[in-house]
Parts: structure tokens; C-alpha cells; sequence
């Protein structure tokens, strides 16, 4: 982790609102038929400050109690060493875990230390090698979709290049993966798109714009900002209005389409045209309905794979209709969109 990074390991907090409606959304689901649930469940989280996964949390939280289990709750603040440790003081006292990692590689720890205390793990994310279950999206695809998207609908009318920013996490595999697929699915549309720079954001808002700001004051205007999470998108968008760029000449691009601030964005059609949709809500169910079920001995996926889908002006309202006027997830619209048989890239 950097010294940026580890400064900025307890960024403010995105706080949650939860929609009115959010209960009954989450009750018209079925729960897991199973002969034997744990009692309490610990979840180590990575950055829980970021808005996706204060919602994640949120619906955990809720769906737990659907089961009668109890949610404890720790943050390693991106770091390896801090979730290896919490895991250690938190076998003690759970009955299975969620593990969010903290970095793609150097988590097997924390499995081991799980067999060995019996305490069963579902992976959410980012894969660790021994696994026996993760809660998923396919980032690759879902990064190509969303390029294919861009590649189709941004175009110059010039006819040059488009020049992309792309805003990243180098140390989660997921995250390179969706820069990958997202400049990929741009090229098989644009093949002479350019990434004028690819920076870490550091999935913190303030460290994108900084970086942005600094970069494009250097490298010069750029027609999309991509970024593997809407947070780090804005956090960028700024950085590039701070260099003295047009905000109608740019397009953003972003992962995830979490809190009430990104899709009120998306509606205005301003700089924010699209952004892949990952559904937190639905994870957070995913995870606690894996979780009953691995402590049942239930078979389960070794790749859970979660919905995903390129997220606009025009369909956002069919997987998060305004109910009494707030945006409430459709559980049943984002279970019904196609996932693919399997990844492409791992």
C-alpha cells in the first residue's frame, strides 16, 4: 500500500441512505432452505468508507437478520497484514466469514486460518487460490461491455482517436481486468482509440483527482475518463475540470452505479453516459445466501457470478425503479439479466 494510500485508509465515509422500500425488496427474495444457520458472521471488509460497500454492508446486515444472524464487521483499510490479523481475532468468536481482499495475492493466510479454526469463507470480489466459494462478477466482460458501449456511442466528429484516461487499482486483479476489458471493448469498435495514461486512483476520490490533475495537466485533454469505480471516477472528473478541461467534451465512464449522487448524475446526461452496473445490493444478499448455505454444506459455485450490465439514462429505471421517489433496487429485473457461462479472464 502506499504512503497516499495509507493516509487516506479512512477516507470519509459515503454514507447510505437506505431506501424506504428497501425491506420488502430484500423480503420478496427467498431465503436459503437450511437445516442449520450460523449464529454470527464476520465480514473483513477492505475499504468499507466507499459508498458500494456501505451498501453491501447495509443488506447484509439486513438479509442476516432474515436468518437470525449477527453481522460483525472489520476493516483492513487496504491492507494484507491488517486482514490476516483480524481474521486471527475473529475466528474466535464467528461462525463463518466474508472476506472482501485487501490485495489479489497473500490472502491464502486467512483461508488457512479459517480451516484450521473450522469456520467456512465466502469470497467476495477478488479470488484467492484454496477458495471454496466467491460472489463475482466477470470484470473482464463486464470492462468489455461497457468499451463496446463507449466505442459505439462516443465518437469524435472529426473522426480522430478517442484518447482515454484510464483510472485504476493495479493491485486488484478485478480492477486491471476491467481496464483491459474496457479498452479492448473500445478497440473493437475504435481500433485506434488511445489511452493517453493510465493512473492509480487508489479507489479514493481525493488521490484520483490529485493524480488526474496532475496527469492531464501534463498529457493534455482527453475525450472519455474511464475508472474501475464511479468514486474514483468523480474523484477524476474533477481532477480534470482542476486542469482546465471542457466538462461538455468528456465522457465518463465508471464501475458500479452505487449511491443516489451517481445515478442522479447519469439522469442529468451530463458528463456521467454510462456506467456498468454491479449491483451492490444484490452482492450483499448473494453473500449472506452463500454464506447459509456453505455453513449447511450445501454445494455451492466455486464463481457465484453476479449480474452485470452497461447502466444509462435510458434503462437505469428498469433495475432501480423510484419508489415514493427514492431509487430502489428490482430484484428480480437484475436477476433476470444474462450472466455469461463463464469468464473470459480470471
Amino acid at each position: 500500500m502506499s504512503n497516499a494510500a495509507a493516509e487516506e485508509s479512512h477516507a470519509p465515509v459515503t454514507p447510505y441512505d437506505p431506501p424506504p422500500g428497501l425491506d420488502a425488496a430484500i423480503q420478496a427474495v427467498p431465503l436459503v432452505d437450511a437445516s442449520k444457520k450460523p449464529a454470527k458472521v464476520g465480514y473483513l471488509t477492505n475499504y468499507s468508507f466507499h459508498i458500494w460497500y456501505q451498501i453491501v454492508i447495509e443488506v447484509m446486515k439486513r438479509r442476516g437478520e432474515q436468518y437470525g444472524i449477527e453481522l460483525e464487521i472489520l476493516d483492513a483499510g487496504l491492507s494484507v497484514e491488517n486482514q490476516i490479523a483480524q481474521a486471527r481475532e475473529l475466528v474466535q468468536r464467528v461462525d463463518a466469514i466474508v472476506l472482501t481482499p485487501a490485495n489479489t495475492t497473500g490472502l491464502e493466510d486467512v483461508l488457512k486460518i479459517a480451516a484450521d479454526a473450522g469456520v467456512p469463507v465466502v469470497v467476495e470480489a477478488n479470488p484467492v487460490d484454496g477458495m471454496a466459494t466467491m460472489v463475482a462478477i466477470c470484470d473482464y466482460d463486464a470492462g468489455f461491455d461497457l468499451g463496446k458501449w463507449v466505442g459505439s456511442n462516443v465518437k469524435n466528429a472529426d473522426g480522430s482517436p478517442l484518447r482515454v484516461l484510464d483510472v485504476g487499482l493495479p493491485w486488484l486483479r478485478p480492477c486491471l481486468l476491467r481496464s483491459e476489458g474496457f479498452v479492448d471493448g473500445v478497440r473493437s469498435i475504435q481500433p485506434d482509440a488511445i489511452v493517453t495514461a493510465s493512473i492509480n486512483g487508489e479507489a479514493t476520490p481525493s488521490i484520483a483527482e490529485k493524480i488526474a490533475h496532475e496527469t492531464l495537466a501534463e498529457k493534455g485533454d482527453v475525450d472519455v475518463i474511464f475508472a474501475m469505480d464511479d468514486e474514483t471516477a468523480q474523484g477524476a472528473y474533477r481532477g480534470y475540470l482542476a486542469a482546465g478541461f471542457d466538462a461538455n467534451t468528456v465522457t465518463v465512464a465508471g464501475f458500479g452505479l452505487s449511491g443516489v449522487h451517481e445515478k442522479e448524475w447519469l439522469m442529468r446526461r451530463e458528463a456521467l453516459k454510462v456506467s456498468q452496473g454491479m449491483f451492490p445490493e444484490y452482492v450483499g444478499l448473494r453473500c449472506i445466501d452463500g454464506v447459509v448455505k456453505l455453513f449447511d454444506e450445501q454445494p455451492v459455485e466455486e464463481r457465484d457470478q453476479t449480474p452485470t450490465v452497461s447502466l444509462t439514462a435510458d434503462n437505469l429505471e428498469k433495475f432501480y425503479p423510484k419508489v415514493n421517489g427514492v431509487w430502489t433496487p428490482d430484484f428480480n429485473a437484475i436477476a433476470a439479466i444474462p450472466i455469461e457461462g463463464s469468464c473470459t479472464k480470471v
